[in-house]
């Protein structure tokens, strides 16, 4: 197989892959400079070498800036490991390996030499280029994790040496050769469990990616085989979750932010937002007064309409603190593809502040279009919507047949919707055009089938009723061309689209409830009550309306 420099690439790539697949940890012990490596112990023969890239047959030992690593088993104590020209990660450091180290004991430190792990290292840069540091770090102290974070918030080489292992650094009688500068180094290390040790270049003075040409690493391990077995049984953690965490804990420190201050939204779209929560929860304590002052019989009207304020409080302040909704950034136009809404990544967007700048901020992603998505009001509508609904069959008496399909019907509304604003291709048009149709769903026995029910019941309550079908319809109506402009289109101004949200979720919500505890209906209705009135008329049809038995009036009828 013809060895290519993408070749290269790629297999470096799964090699760090794999380094970062490990988590560091062991006892500080010192670190010696020195010219010469140990050497090999007498018998030591080296195998043949396998390398990283199993699948190529052979490869020369200068290749010119492509990176390659080689791993030789020197003995079943002795791993020596060949890196030419390591990959750089997050733009600062070189990782040169991470090694897997078993416990020691108190009679291991009695012949250090011959019985405690150690490393050995030598590292080479490139020729007229700025001094490297090495840093030595585990896990068993969080030394690891700490590098990271304070790697993030752009910290000193001092600073970071302070949670080091090990640090060893160029000195003045280390003189650039031809070939360039070298950094000798050995440390015997200790431990009280499996641990992970990592080996890291730095470039203090620029804080770039160091220019490391080479480095050879031999690792001595007594009492295990050098792999990561120990580590993966010991339930050691991997490197990749841990930094994971470490980066999320670092940029949560770098965003310190006052209450106003929300990504993808105004000052003015944060206050509506409070606004509404504000009135939201004004609401669902009245509410919750006058059900402990009603009538036990008419309760439940009051607390089902209590719980639909309650939850819309809890959504709004979700939204307004920033936790409850979705931020797009606009992508700008390449050559490859139109300018276009993409779900936004915090590790670019955000630049941190003064003091901890943020080294993964993009300023033109950064300063690109922003738009945000209420996911949290999309998962409120699905639990309250229905809620509202039971309070209009309280009223009105409709058959159990028409409930059903008129929840099943709601939910599928309001999953349609909430799934086309999570999408930011040409799909989410297919679901709303779905959402649309299951809105008629409600829509329609809303207008032709509740009303002669509630009818049925007296004046007073086809009276209420009506009120509160005209309030459900004018949010009904409104709401799907309200999410054309904001979820669909992106269209409307972000706070022209919160005031739209919080006035249809009040009008709806508050109002709706206002309306009807106001004047409730002198009786509500139970499950099915208009199927036995049918099936009561089916069997006495003596007791329809053209029959000759009484009537009992309803006290708020008009006469």
């Amino acid at each position: 197989m013809p060895w290519t420099g993408r070749n290269v690439k790629s297999a470096a790539g799964l090699l760090v892959a794999a380094c970062l697949l490990q988590a560091a940890v062991a006892g500080p012990v010192s670190l010696v400079s020195r010219r010469n490596t140990t050497p090999d112990p007498a018998g030591m023969v080296p195998n043949v070498v396998h390398t990283a890239m199993s699948w190529i047959p052979s490869i020369e030992r200068e290749i010119g800036g492509n990176p390659a690593t080689f791993t030789t088993q020197l003995s079943d104590k002795e791993t020596r490991t060949e890196m030419w020209h390591p990959m750089c990660y997050n733009k600062k450091i070189a990782l040169l390996g991470t090694y897997c180290v078993g416990p020691t004991t108190d009679e291991d430190d009695k012949d250090p030499n011959h019985d405690l792990p150690r490393l050995t290292f030598e590292v080479k840069r490139e020729e007229k280029t700025a001094p490297v540091t090495i840093f030595l770090f585990d896990d068993e102290a969080n030394s690891w994790p700490a590098f990271w974070k304070m790697l993030l918030a752009n910290k000193t080489c001092d600073e970071m040496s302070q949670h080091a292992k090990a640090t060893i650094s160029e000195g003045p009688q280390q003189v650039a050769s031809a070939s360039g500068a070298q950094i000798h180094g050995y440390k015997n290390i200790r431990g009280r469990f499996p641990h992970h040790w990592h080996l890291v270049a730095v470039d203090c003075d620029r804080h770039e990616c160091p220019q490391v040409q080479s480095a050879n690493i031999t690792y001595y391990h007594p009492h295990s085989n050098g792999k990561n077995d120990a580590c993966r049984e010991a339930g050691v953690g991997e490197s990749v979750e841990a930094l994971k965490n470490s980066m999320i804990e670092g940029m949560h420190a770098v965003s310190m932010r006052n209450v106003l201050n929300v990504i993808g939204l105004s000052h003015f779209g944060v206050f509506v937002l409070y606004s509404v929560f504000a009135a939201m929860l004004l609401f669902s304590v009245l509410f919750l007064i006058w059900a402990i002052r009603s009538d036990t019989s008419r309760r439940f009207l009051y607390l089902n309409t209590l719980f639909i304020t309650s939850m819309s409080t809890m959504a709004y302040l979700a939204m307004a603190t920033g936790n409850g909704i979705l931020v797009l950034r606009k992508v700008p136009q390449t050559h490859d593809y139109q300018a276009s809404w993409r779900i936004s990544d915090p590790l670019l967007a955000h630049k941190g502040t003064e003091a901890a700048p943020n080294p993964m901020y993009n300023k033109a992603y950064g300063d690109a279009p922003t738009y945000p998505i209420f996911w949290a009001r999309h998962v409120s509508q699905f639990l309250t919507t229905p809620l509202i609904l039971v309070d209009l069959f309280l009223v009105s008496g409709v058959s159990n047949n028409t409930r059903a399909f008129m929840l099943f019907s709601n939910a599928m509304m309001v999953l349609c919707w909430l799934a086309g604003s999570l999408i930011t291709g040409a799909a989410r048009w297919g679901f709303w055009v779905f959402g649309c149709v299951f809105a008629a769903g409600v829509l329609i026995p809303l207008v032709g089938v509740l009303p002669t029910s509630a009818a049925r019941k007296g004046r007073a309550s086809r009276r209420l009723y009506g009120r509160l079908m005209c309030i459900t319809m004018l949010s009904g109506l409104i709401a799907p061309w309200a999410w054309v402009l904001v979820e669909g289109a992106h269209a409307l101004p972000t706070d022209l689209a919160v005031l739209v949200y919080g006035i249809l979720d009040v009008i709806s919500q508050c109002v709706f409830g206002l309306v009807l505890l106001r004047k409730p209906p002198p009786a509500l209705s139970t499950w099915g009550e208009e199927e036995s009135h049918q099936q009561a008329t089916r069997l006495n049809p003596n007791n329809s309306h053209g029959g000759q038995s009484m009537q009992v009036l309803d006290p708020n009828d008009d006469l």
